[in-house]
This record gives structure tokens, sequence and C-alpha cells, in this order.
């Protein structure tokens, strides 16, 4: 029934039956807004191809933007054609004059998409473990790494009523919590939602997909020499992730070393505050933001669920690096974060799993990201 719905939804809902009420379109309509109702219903209910405001039967509708009495061309009553009701002269929905549809003033149209966001300001930082941290693996060689584009990252991860509003699914195991982070999602889906928010706000795309659903197979675009170029949004770079987990720190976590043995199974003072993992979740994710965030307002960096990141896995290199992406091809997809799976020992904001794009996991999620100022 999912996939029947993904289809419909895929061609505009073309079709006149509905799929989840099983109602359809009354045959004998004429006219689009004849009935109260059908100018925004999302079907073609005259069955003459146009949906909507898009049909000339319901350009005078106030749903679509006429049928007031001040002179313009829409419904808001402020006397210009703008389509909104702020009086600054673009149809933009806010106040700020920048055109687009946020109140944030940077030209964008983030304010379409979903969720709250914060601005991670570009920097330099040592990416990696240091040699004393305690349970820290091979791949961690500590090297310095200079991020030189602010970019935006989303302050939880992608929580399971965000998912479905954009995408119309939900593959997560557990699906009886809307403000649970988004899980059992393979790389290739994180990607796809990623393009989906792009779509929302008018960027361009900085993902190549193919299918739809759980069976979108998808790759970089080949649009952008580097996913930092691309400026629609898009996973974080496995750099720009340690770096906005960090947040300045040093640590194992953010808040701090981990404070007792990684392999007891006992909450441990440092993380049970800041993450949600073995020994203290209940076999289960929980709602995102109820644990605290760090200091850059980004709430489960650590644990809840691991996190896709844009980048194939491999070494660090020696020295130091500018805006890393990892290879052109790989076998592996970076994860970071851990989850609620896992015990304290992965739990640290320098462990790098990693696993193939097309994997899904009951404790597996994301968070998207989008370059500033390009």
């Amino acid at each position: 029934m999912r996939d029947l719905w993904l289809r419909l939804r895929a061609v505009a809902l073309a079709a006149c039956c509905l799929v989840l009420s099983g109602s359809c379109a009354n045959e004998d309509v004429e006219r689009e807004g004849d009935d109260p109702g059908e100018c925004d219903d999302g079907a073609d209910n005259d069955s003459d191809g146009l949906f909507d405001c898009d049909d000339d039967d319901c350009a005078g509708a106030p749903v679509c933007g006429g049928g007031d009495a001040d002179g313009d061309s829409d419904s808001d009553g402020d006397g210009d054609s703008d389509g909104d009701s702020d009086g600054d002269g673009d149809s933009d929905g806010d106040s700020d004059g920048d055109g687009d549809s946020d109140s944030d003033g940077d030209g964008d149209a983030d304010g379409d998409v979903p969720g709250e966001w914060v601005t991670v300001r570009a920097g330099t930082f040592t990416m990696g473990s240091p040699t004393d941290e305690w349970e820290r693996s091979g791949d961690e060689t500590p090297h310095e790494v200079t991020l030189t584009n602010d970019f935006a990252m989303q302050t939880t991860e992608v929580t399971q009523a965000q998912f479905e509003e954009v995408m119309w699914y939900n593959p997560s195991y557990f699906s009886r919590c809307s403000d649970c982070p988004l899980e059992s999602v393979s790389w290739y889906e994180a990607a796809a939602y990623c393009n989906a928010l792009s779509d929302l706000a008018g960027l361009d795309r900085c993902y190549d997909c193919t299918g739809g659903g759980e069976s979108v197979v998808c790759r970089p675009s080949e649009s952008y020499s580097s996913p930092y170029d691309c400026p629609g949004f898009r996973l974080p770079t496995e750099a720009e992730w340690e770096y906005a987990a960090r947040a300045g720190t040093t640590t194992a976590t953010y808040n701090g070393a981990l404070a007792g043995d990684p392999y007891e199974c006992y909450p441990d003072s440092v993380l049970n505050s800041i993450a949600w993992y073995h020994c203290n979740s209940d076999h289960g994710t929980h709602e995102v933001g109820t644990r605290d965030a760090n200091g850059w307002g980004l709430y489960d960096m650590l644990g809840n669920v691991e996190e896709w990141c844009h980048d194939w896995a491999e070494r660090y290199p020696v020295g130091s690096a500018t805006d890393p992406w990892g290879p052109e091809t790989g076998l592996h997809r970076i994860e970071r974060g851990g989850s609620w799976v896992y015990d304290a020992l992965f739990i640290r904001a320098a462990a790098r799993p990693r696993f193939t794009p097309g994997l899904s996991r009951h404790d597996i999620g994301f968070r998207p990201a989008k370059s500033l100022e390009l």
C-alpha cells in the first residue's frame, strides 16, 4: 500500500482515487472550483489535466490568492500583489525584504524546511583522538582540519514526523513515537530526504537519485566538484560532523572524558546527561532533544541513533587537511555518534563506524546540513 501511495504521489496525484481513503473524485464535476475544498484538495476534479490553483477555474478563489477587495491580485488585503501580508513587496511571507521565505535575512529559503537549525562557523580543529583516549581505535589518527565555509546543521536528528511530512512514509521500527529520531533508514534514503529539502527551498540538489521510497539509490551530484560547493541540503561531511559535535572541546565527549569503565553497563556520569546509549536507553530510541545540548546548541550528537555522513570511509591523512570529504568511491559510508545500542566506548566524538550505504538498522538515522555563503 505504501509503495502504491508513493507512485501516485510521484505523478502529482494524477489518479482520481485517493489510496488512503479509497474515495474518488466526482466524475460529474465540470469545474475545478464548483464545490468547497476542490481548489486545494490535490485532485484534478474536472479531469482537464490541471490541479487546484493551476486551473483557471480556481484562479479567483481565496485559496489561490484572489478574491479580496484591495485592488491587487492576491487575497491578503495589504494592497500589493506579492501574495503575502507583510507589506515588504516580496512574496516570501516574512518581513526582512530579502526575497526568501524565512526571516533570517540570509537570502535562502531554508525557512520552508522542517526542523530547527544552527549556523556553525568555519574554523580549525584537531580531528581524531589522542593516543591516550580510552578505547580509541587505530583509525582515529589526530590531525588538523580546517573548514573554510560556514554551514547550517539541524539541531536534532531528523524525526519520524519530519521525514513522513516530506517523504510520505516512515520506515522506522520504533514507529509509535513521532518525535523520536527516524531510524531503519539507508544512506540512500537520507540523501533523498536532503534532496527533498532542497526542492522545498528552491535550491539545487546535492545528490543524483533513481527510484523512490526504500528502493531509492543515490550518489553525490556530478554538478559539483565537492559537497561543500553544493548550495542545497546534504549530509554533513565527516569533518563537519566531528567539528560540530565537539563544539570546541577536545575530550572524548563534549561533556568531558568518559568517567568509568566503558565495558561496564551502568549509566556513565558524563554520558548520562547528554546521550541515550545502551546503559540508559531501555533498549530503544527516545524523543530528540531530551538530553543536554552541546555548546553550539546541537542535541543528540552522541547516542540515540547513529548518523550517516556524506563520506566514503578511508584512513585519515598523515598531515593536515582543508575541507576533506573522503574518496570518490568506496564500499562503506561513515556513520557517527553511536546509538542506543552501544556501550560507552563507542559513544565518543572520534569513533568512526562505517556501513554499506544500502544498510538500514533500528539505530541508524541522520541529520542534514547545508553550506552557507556560497
